[in-house]
């Protein structure tokens, strides 16, 4: 009786990694990746004003995309 062996695939990857400089020999980046946003706080002046906590939970969610109930406003104490 004959036996044979399964096929073995063998794959070598050469990674050649080079710091690419601009004129005044700082590193260009390749690819800049911003932290995700789970929530903000805020502490202002007149927080506990309900217009004006609304109008910062708002202005918040609008620039960041981030949900109301994420947003805290706090009154700032003196």
């Amino acid at each position: 009786m004959i036996r044979t062996g399964g096929n073995r695939k063998i794959e070598t990857i050469d990674e050649n990694k080079e710091i690419i400089v601009d004129s005044e020999n700082n590193p260009i980046t390749e690819k800049v990746i911003m932290p995700k946003i789970e929530g903000a706080i805020v502490i202002a002046e007149g927080g506990e004003n309900a217009i004006i906590k609304t109008n910062i939970v708002q202005a918040i969610s609008a620039v960041t995309g981030l949900a109301t109930h994420k947003i805290q406003v706090f009154k700032m104490s003196n």
